[in-house]
């Protein structure tokens, strides 16, 4: 018998790794995603399309792709969960390989990127292995990369305290998990209609201490389509009570840390919520109705009033932070141009500028309690300041 080709004795030439699909009246592209997965070659042993009750021919579009496809197999759910985590779930538990990665029916996985994490995966002997997620916004396919400094080189953390910017990484598909430690630990997503559902699952990941490999590779293509007739969970974030989802999820992200013992990890998932999510909320506040906006308002003080003395001195010149203290001593929604351009990225400072009789520099002659003393101490490249000017 002729030998073994070098190919053939790599670990990724072996079906390990089972991906799960789900889906729910997306039958415009849920073949696409299954097809990205089963096109990764023979590393993939199972794809698991979960769909989650459609009613427009989508389980039906699957069925027919799965008479041609042994490794794919197609699970129907009776009735719609509302939520991307109850079919998460059903993936898991159907789950028969070594190590498993999750897919959503309208994104792609990129060609190699399961050999590219499952190599790293084996290597390293991670329980999770991630990679460089794409966000490419449609129609346009202008691309941005998610996160991109974890994945700027290969690395192998020991520990995620030893990474805490791990926290930033809210995302589940671009990561290889090994089955057995997922069961090990009873890690699962929230279920039923649950928005951010990918928050508490990354923080149960991280509470239970994984060895985390990460690689630049692409390994997963995100699909944004503002202008689809229906958006995505996530992006429809013109409802209040989107706003209540995500803080709901970014609190219990932070409780799952903080009682696990991981500390560092939950008071840096405090230090993203004001860089992220706060900033990116408060951008578009102004294009918001009043209804909107105080309401926002309000359920953002009584959010950040939970917040500690330790949580506001760990990067106190951040735009963020200071975001944050102008929310809690402002009553009411107040100076949104401004705050508008402090949460833009890069972030501007603009005027008025202000200073107590002490000569202390703080935010406005109207709020003076919002002290901008940090910035005196800050590096001239990381100040929130820019020129404008024509030519």
């Amino acid at each position: 018998m002729d030998p073994m080709s070098e190919a053939e004795h790599t670990p990724e030439a072996e079906p390990r790794v089972a991906v799960v699909v789900i889906g729910y009246d997306d039958a415009a592209h849920v073949t696409d995603a299954v097809r990205s997965a089963l096109s990764q070659g023979p590393a993939v042993g199972e794809v698991i399309a979960v769909d989650d009750h459609s009613t427009d021919g989508s389980a039906d579009l699957l069925d027919r792709l799965a008479a041609g496809e042994p490794r794919l197999r197609v699970i129907r759910h009776a009735t719609n969960s509302g939520g991307c985590g109850t079919p998460r779930n059903t993936g898991i538990d159907a789950v028969t390989m070594p190590y498993v990665m999750f897919l959503d029916s309208d994104d792609l996985l990129p060609p190699g990127a399961v050999d590219a994490l499952l190599r790293a995966a084996s290597g390293t002997g991670a329980e999770v292995t991630a990679g460089l997620c794409v966000r490419r916004e449609l129609p346009s396919g202008r691309e941005h990369l998610w996160q991109s400094s974890l994945y700027a080189r290969e690395a192998v953390i020991g520990h995620p305290a030893d990474r805490p910017h791990l926290v930033h990484d809210t995302l589940c598909v671009n990561k290889l998990y090994r089955t057995d430690f997922l069961r090990a630990h009873g890690i699962r997503f929230p279920e039923g209609r649950f928005l951010y559902e990918d928050f508490v699952f990354t923080a149960r990941v991280l509470a239970a201490a994984p060895r985390i490999a990460l690689v630049p590779d692409r390994v997963y293509v995100w699909h944004v389509r503002r202008a689809a007739g229906h958006l995505s969970l996530s992006l429809d974030r013109e409802r209040i009570d989107n706003w209540h989802s995500r803080t709901g999820a970014c609190a219990q992200a932070y409780g799952i840390l903080l009682d696990a013992g991981e500390a560092e990890l939950a008071r840096a998932a405090r230090a993203k919520f004001l860089d992220h999510e706060l900033r990116m909320y408060l951008s578009e506040l102004d294009l918001r109705d009043e209804e909107y906006r105080r309401a926002w308002w309000a359920h953002t003080r009584a959010y950040l009033a939970g917040y500690d003395a330790e949580d506001w001195e760990r990067d106190p010149a951040a735009p963020g932070t200071l975001l944050g203290r102008f929310v809690l001593e402002s009553p009411e929604p107040s100076d949104l141009p401004r705050l508008r351009e402090l949460a833009a990225r890069p972030a501007r400072l603009l005027p008025p500028y202000a200073r107590t009789p002490e000569g202390t520099p703080v935010w406005s002659a109207a709020r003076p309690g919002v002290a901008l003393t940090p910035l005196l101490s800050c590096p001239t490249e990381a100040l929130p300041c820019a020129m404008d000017a024509e030519l």
